[in-house]
């Protein structure tokens, strides 16, 4: 195979490795917020004045809101995202669909999460359950 040929097919299989529906990767999620579309495949509408979504901060600071707010330092290795320190304000959601997904976001985040981003899509699966987010633009 000649130099050409295998540069070629090394630019190929590392822009196959960059695709859509990988791992997230740090630099992917710095910076940008999500909201929530999906609990185990039903879909969220939101109460009023109240937005569940999550966000990612440079230092993989993750915050966000299901009816409380919660926040903490994640780590982020191999498309795997855990949150052991989470901690959230502790007030009673009106919607009792939020309190159980609350509680399920809490577990999930600090056991660990695998992160999948694909298009404007975050999907976390772990714990037996799965959450579909959508880029907030």
């Amino acid at each position: 195979m000649n130099k050409h040929a295998a540069l070629i097919l090394v630019a190929l299989l590392l822009a196959g490795c960059s695709s859509g529906g990988e791992n997230a990767s740090h630099n992917s999620l710095s910076d940008h917020n999500f909201v929530l579309k999906g609990v185990d495949g039903q879909a969220v509408t939101p109460s009023v004045g109240i937005r569940p979504g999550i966000n990612f901060a440079q230092d993989m600071r993750v915050s966000g809101v299901m009816c409380n707010r919660f926040f903490g330092q994640g780590k982020l290795q191999h498309g795997k995202l855990s949150v052991p320190q989470l901690s959230s304000t502790r007030m009673l959601c009106i919607d009792p669909q939020l309190n159980e997904w609350e509680t399920m976001i809490g577990k999930m985040l600090t056991t660990g999460v695998t992160l999948k981003l694909e298009r404007q899509t975050l999907t976390l699966s772990g714990s037996g359950h799965t959450l579909v987010y959508v880029a907030d633009h």
